[in-house]
């Protein structure tokens, strides 16, 4: 396997006469080791201990297996950019063989919990993700600064991405018209791509004339309905799409924008209903049958990427924390969830991680999908 095609792009910032242990062999221990079930450096370590012969037979290991504060080290120092860079490429190989006509991009943040102060949830590490939601890929991500929010980190995340013939879609973060770093929706558009953004009631004369004015045209629009059965629970979806614009004047400064899209759910569960009204700007001008999947489509972002990497992964519980340790932690834990997202067979990525573990060869087929580009 080349493992030099995989990682070779990744800077060493060691000193070399005191390099014990090559990069690139620290990077698959590592990657071996999360994909096999380790969740944290020191389990890390005890993995590379117990298949030292193993992974003899495809890394040098000069001086053997290195030690858990290693394995902190490097994560801690280790070029961000580069690391992940390693992910996004491979990704985009993969979206290459089988690209559709609409690639569906879902921005969305997800705090790591185990970083933060306690008592406050939010005061933890927020990494901004990039998913395509269609493959289950991972484009790319962006650590929102400490001092700001997801509203500042998305044009950076947005720049970093090929967008062209690409629908991204997003929360009321990406609601945004001006922005020091850029318009989102503008940056799409400049970049060949569309939007698909929430709007929520911090915009506030926007929101309520769009309510008022699609309450009282929906019975001249376009509709589709979505039922859904599972968990104990009925959901109902009715999406209705207008685009007739020209009379809402706080939207004239959107010169993109196409549709207006508002979405009513109400679920029934244990004998209760709860209902809610949704509303989204789009540049696309599709059926409500279309926006009605799109908007559906964005929330696997919460459900295949940050579910799997709080459950299966424990991220959640990840106490790392000091310089570039959280996100390239993220990138490897991503990295892992890929490769296990690439098998072919009927096990759930939490028993693929137990076999990989468990049965080597295993987890030489799931590391082929990785090195065979």
């Amino acid at each position: 396997m080349n493992w030099q095609k995989v990682f070779g792009s990744v800077p060493d910032f060691r000193i070399n006469r005191r390099k014990k242990h090559n990069l690139v062999d620290i990077l698959v221990i590592a990657l071996c080791a999360i994909v096999s079930g380790a969740d944290d450096f020191e389990e890390i370590e005890a993995y590379g201990k117990r298949k030292e012969v193993f992974l003899r037979g495809f890394l040098e290991l000069p001086n053997g297996i290195p030690s858990h504060d290693t394995f902190n080290r490097v994560f801690k120092y280790m070029d961000k950019s580069a690391f992940g860079g390693c992910l996004y490429r491979w990704s985009k190989e993969l979206l290459g063989f089988i690209k559709s006509s609409i690639v569906q991009i879902n921005v969305d943040g997800k705090v790591l919990c185990g970083t933060a102060k306690s008592g406050f949830k939010k005061s933890g590490i927020c990494i901004l993700s990039a998913w395509v939601a269609e493959h289950h890929l991972i484009l790319g991500q962006e650590k929102v600064d400490a001092k700001s929010n997801e509203k500042t980190a998305i044009p950076e995340l947005l720049k970093s991405l090929d967008l062209e013939g690409s629908l991204v879609s997003s929360d009321a973060a990406g609601c945004q018209l001006k922005n020091a770093d850029g318009s989102p929706c503008d940056l799409i558009i400049e970049k060949g791509g569309d939007y698909l953004i929430a709007i929520k009631k911090d915009h506030k004369h926007m929101y309520e004339q769009i309510t008022d004015w699609m309450s009282k045209r929906k019975k001249h629009m376009c509709f589709d309905e979505w039922i859904d059965f599972g968990s104990g629970r009925i959901e109902k979806r009715v999406c209705y799409v207008e685009t007739q614009l020209a009379l809402l004047d706080d939207l004239s400064e959107w010169k993109h924008l196409k549709s207006i899209i508002m979405v009513e759910a109400n679920r029934e569960k244990g004998g209760k209903i709860t209902y809610e009204n949704r509303f989204y700007l789009s540049s696309l001008e599709v059926t409500a049958k279309e926006f009605n999947k799109l908007i559906r489509n964005h929330w696997s972002i919460e459900n295949h990427l940050h579910w799997k990497l709080d459950v299966v992964f424990r991220e959640d519980m990840s106490r790392t924390k000091t310089g570039n340790a959280a996100e390239n932690m993220t990138t490897a834990r991503k990295l892992a969830l890929q490769l296990l997202n690439q098998v072919q067979d009927k096990e759930s990525v939490k028993n693929r991680r137990k076999i990989a573990g468990w049965d080597d060869n295993y987890l030489l087929n799931i590391l082929k999908n990785l090195t065979k580009n």
